[in-house]
This record gives C-alpha cells, structure tokens and sequence, in this order.
C-alpha cells in the first residue's frame, strides 16, 4: 500500500532543500542531503517531486511564498506609502540576504527552467503589485508625482536586486534600506517637497 504524503513532511522537505540549495551549487547539492536535514528518507524525497529540478523548483517557489507571507504580515497596518516600500525593501533584501545563495543560484540559472518561467513570474508579479499598491498610494495622497506605477516598481526592483550585490559590506540592512527608498521616493516626490 503506498505512503500517504503528508505536508508536515513535504513542509520540512521544501525548507530543508532550500538550505542545501543556498549552500553550494545546483551539481553540487545532494539529494541525501535533504533527505538528511528533512529527516526523512531518499525516497520520501522522490514521492513528492520526480527530480531533483523538481525539488529545486518548488524550494524557490516555496521561499517566494514564505516571503510574499511575510511581506503581507508586515505591510498589513501600514498605511504610509513611503514606509511600505521601506517595509517591502527591508523585507525581500533580508530574506534573500538569508537565502542569498538560493537566489543566486535561481539568477545564475534562469534559463535552466523555461518551462516554469510562468510560475516564477506570478511571484514576482505579486511582490510588484505590493510596490505598485505603494506608489499609487503615494501618487492619490499627493506624496509622488504621477508615474506609471508598473514601470516604477520595476525600477525599484532593480534597486533592490542590485542592492544585494552590495552584501555583505560595511552597510547595514537599516542603511541600505533608508538608501534605496530615499534615492527612489527622492526621484518621484511632487516638486516643492
């Protein structure tokens, strides 16, 4: 009779697959790896996800959602355009600053999922929409000149994906945070402000 598949187990699988990820490179993570930090056996693994591209696949799917959770706790009282993407931009550079290698990794090989493009950019999409929210926000309340929002948060994705290449020198996340969101609110503040 086969294993029933429980998420407890799936949970530790996903979480466990995106620690070896984020340590070494995709040829060099082992799959008795994250059988042995899930704490479950090889072939656990193999009933939840055929291949090891699989896994890996939904360890980066898994970290978007964690984040996009994580962003909804912490943007959910907040009201102020400017310290929501302060929030979001502190947010998305800690997580990816703790699973820096993952990132990395997905970055470096992109091209190696085509086929799940589509999915990768849902998440992408949703954190956008949070940045977005933020800019319109701004833009109602009179705060930022009128911009197309979507090309905004765009650019303020771009500040904090190259923010991150910035880890781990001598800024702290507090500064770099204040850094980027000053640059960009700087830029699309009303005139006269």
């Amino acid at each position: 009779m086969p294993r029933i598949k429980t998420p407890d187990k799936e949970q530790a699988i996903l979480e466990a697959a995106a620690r070896v990820f984020s340590g070494r490179p995709f040829h060099e993570a082992l799959i008795d790896d994250v059988a042995a930090r899930a704490r479950v056996g090889k072939g656990t693994i193999y009933r939840y996800f055929q291949t090891k591209e699989d896994l890996f696949f939904a360890a980066i799917l898994h970290s978007f959602d964690e984040l996009s959770a994580a962003l909804a706790v912490s943007l959910e009282r907040e009201t102020s355009p400017v310290k929501r993407l302060e929030r979001i931009a502190r947010e998305v550079l800690s997580f990816s600053w703790e699973r820096r290698d993952l990132f990395a990794l997905l970055l470096s090989d992109e091209r190696r999922f085509p086929e799940r493009e589509e999915e990768l950019q849902k998440r992408r999409e949703a954190i956008s929409r949070l940045v977005q929210e933020a800019i319109l926000e701004g833009i109602r309340r009179r705060e930022f000149r009128g911009i197309d929002a979507r090309v905004g948060a765009e650019l303020f994705r771009g500040m904090i994906r190259a923010a991150n290449s910035l880890r781990p020198r001598e800024e702290t996340l507090d500064e770099l945070v204040s850094e980027i969101v000053g640059i960009f609110t700087h830029g699309i503040e009303r005139d006269g402000r």
